[in-house]
């Protein structure tokens, strides 16, 4: 899973050719049109990624279902509407929790989806039968459906498939418009045969890497977003580049371990929470047995399940009959990018001389996209229809509409839940063949500090730190409200005689982190002297979370962290001491430190501060007043030490300084 590696790894897929043929009567809806239409059926509308499921506990289309069926009864009156494409992710075996339970009969689970969307299915054959030919494509979460069982619920679905799980629609009238879904494309999503045929001793192992990971975050979803400290092993050794074979590997660890580290359900890692008996699986799983990590040979796999996946991609490209194969590195940085399925349009259908295609519709990453390249040709990405869009929470129910003809033309919009219809080409596309620059959500972000009111004088203040210009309000105002009960902690667990001298700093870490600290002086009626303390705590600025990871999230060698200290590499400064550090303090504090590093507070004592420098601290010989060593090193300094968390820290502050 650039925008949430959780859902590139939720994606979905299933496909739907359906010949209509009117004949006898025909079905009216009586409701009102989607817009003003046209005398001539030339529009070829398409939906995608509804994700309909077995279970409204869990599903991820319950309340957009009506508006659905709304939709769906507008889009019959609409007269100028050809066809309709369901373009993949339409029945959702994927989005499940790890305690479902384990069924052999894929095709019955299918049926069981669809009898608890009976409506839905309903609509759809009413849609079949109004003059509208209606067209199926799989997707990555219904990859395993087969042809008889949607068949059966609408017997005029046309289905489109041209490899197992896959299919590619051409449409228009001149054929020169094509629909997939797009995981063809993506390493953990496109079917795979190959990478685990040995394992099980066949090849019908369809489903990909995604399909673990995603009944994986939809357990940590349903659970309601636990962070539970999860002990995920780490590569230390990272291969040269020129080692294709292993900077692949290392690249397939890094974004999987990015997206592990911020999923933690409560099932353990070594649990076999994956019991699979269907689509050639027969045993049970742990989430380590996908997980890749540093085997005894110094190699990178993962030790059970899709064991050196990168070295299955090339032949995974040809049984999925990929038409301009690509290279592991690239399709697996692509699963963080959405303006990779763009390159891919490009590359497999608008810049092919083989193909004679003008539009392509992918549906697949939940991202809205709109591009037109400078001859008039078309890449869109028709978004979803589910409840709550992770990747873009801006908009849900989009849908493409094309219009062929001698010039064909593609619009993209979304449908509101009041049945207004809405143009979202314009705030989703970029310059001609060009894609758009990714929106920063925290390109205008600001901060602010604000005071306690009524409390304290000029000497005691209580004061917090508050942002605006956030993309997403919610996001917003769930970090505001964080970030106020933490800087004023003190002041308000403080017995009715003290109050505080509250000062916070904070510094902006890798992106969309805060790292956040407080200066704490308590004032106590009677005492004889002010005591002094620091507090400090990293933010989220993306989800809002406060990031409960501990130094050792950032360093993975502390014993070699320990030793950069003793031999003087850190700077450091003690509270209440000017001039020249004397010998014996400096071997104190030394001392103090060593003492003090294997300690969950020394963990947790940390700031990123002062333009790339990382702070530690750990209390001095003076605990009453609260005294501590300040130690300092440039992060930059830190790189042979780095986690893949700390490294992306460490590469922009290379940047900003070249």
């Amino acid at each position: 899973m650039k925008k949430r590696a959780l859902s590139f790894l939720l994606a979905s897929s299933m496909a739907v050719f359906l010949m209509l043929f009117t004949s006898g009567c025909v079905q009216k809806s009586n409701a009102t049109a989607l817009w003003e239409a046209g005398s001539t059926r030339n529009k070829i509308v398409v939906i995608s990624d509804i994700h309909i499921g077995i279970d409204d506990q869990y599903a991820e289309n319950v309340a957009n279902r009506p508006i659905l069926i709304d939709f769906l009864k507008r889009l019959q009156s609409t007269k100028d509407v050809r066809e309709l494409v369901i373009d993949g992710d339409f029945l959702d075996e994927w989005f499940l929790p790890v305690d479902y339970p384990s069924y052999t009969d894929v095709q019955q689970f299918y049926k069981d989806v669809i009898a608890n969307n009976q409506s839905v299915i309903d609509e759809l054959n009413k849609v079949a039968n109004s003059g509208i030919k209606l067209v199926y494509i799989p997707g990555n979460h219904d990859m395993t459906q087969e042809n008889d069982v949607l068949q059966e619920a609408i017997p005029k679905i046309v289905q489109v498939r041209d490899a197992k799980g896959l299919g590619t629609y051409y449409t228009g009238d001149r054929n020169e418009i094509a629909i997939e879904h797009g995981h063809r494309y993506d390493v953990f999503s496109a079917p795979d045969t190959v990478t685990n045929a040995e394992l099980v001793g066949n090849s019908d192992t369809i489903l990909p890497a995604g399909y673990f990971y995603a009944r994986y975050a939809a357990t940590w979803v349903l659970e309601g977003r636990p962070k539970v400290e999860k002990n995920l092993p780490v590569v230390t050794n990272v291969p040269d580049k020129s080692d294709i074979d292993q900077y692949g590997a290392f690249m397939y660890y890094s974004i999987l371990k990015s997206v592990s580290a911020r999923m933690t359900p409560n099932e353990s890692l070594d649990e076999k929470i994956f019991d699979m008996h269907m689509a050639g699986f027969d045993d049970a799983y742990t989430y380590l047995d996908f997980y890749p990590t540093q085997q005894a040979d110094g190699t990178i796999s993962a030790p059970v399940l899709f064991q050196n996946i990168q070295r299955t991609w090339d032949e995974r490209q040809k049984i999925n009959q990929v038409k301009v194969p690509n290279s592991f590195l690239e399709a697996v940085a692509g699963t963080v990018d959405w303006e990779y399925y763009f390159r891919q349009a490009k590359a497999q259908y608008l810049e092919n001389p083989d193909e004679n295609v003008d539009v392509v519709i992918f549906g697949h990453t939940h991202v809205p996209s709109y591009r037109v390249l400078d001859n008039e040709k078309y890449y869109v990405n028709d978004g979803t229809w589910i409840d709550h869009n992770t990747d873009y929470p801006e908009a849900t129910r989009t849908f493409a509409i094309i219009t062929t003809g001698e010039k064909t033309t593609a619009g993209l919009y979304a449908y509101g839940e009041d049945g207004s219809v809405t143009d979202i080409a314009a705030s989703v596309s970029g310059e001609k063949d060009e894609a758009a620059p990714a929106t920063n959500p925290l390109e205008k972000v600001s901060f602010d500090y604000k005071t306690l009111e009524n409390y304290g004088d000029d000497n005691t203040q209580a004061r917090y730190v508050e942002v605006s210009g956030l993309t997403d309000s919610a996001v917003q105002e769930k970090l505001n409200k964080e970030l106020k009960e933490f800087c004023l902690a003190p002041a308000s667990s403080a017995e009715k005689d003290t109050t505080y001298d509250i000062m916070p700093v904070f510094e902006m870490v890798g992106g969309d982190l805060l790292s956040i600290r407080t200066y704490n002086t308590a004032y106590t009626a009677g005492a004889a002297y002010p005591v002094s303390s620091i507090r400090t705590q990293l933010f989220s600025l993306t989800t809002g979370d406060k990031d409960t990871g501990t130094l050792w999230a950032f360093i993975k060698d502390k014993d070699a962290f320990k030793q950069l200290a003793l031999d003087g590499k850190f700077s450091f400064a003690a509270a209440g001491v000017e001039g020249e550090m004397p010998k014996e303090l400096k071997a104190a504090a030394f001392q103090k430190l060593a003492q003090n590093i294997d300690t969950p507070e020394f963990a947790a004592q940390f700031y990123f501060g002062d333009g790339g420098n990382l702070n530690v601290w750990c209390e001095s010989e003076n605990h009453a007043t609260g005294d501590y060593w300040l130690f300092d090193i440039p992060v930059t300094e830190l790189e042979g030490l780095a986690t893949d968390r700390l490294l992306p820290v460490i590469e922009n502050l290379k940047n900003l300084s070249n």
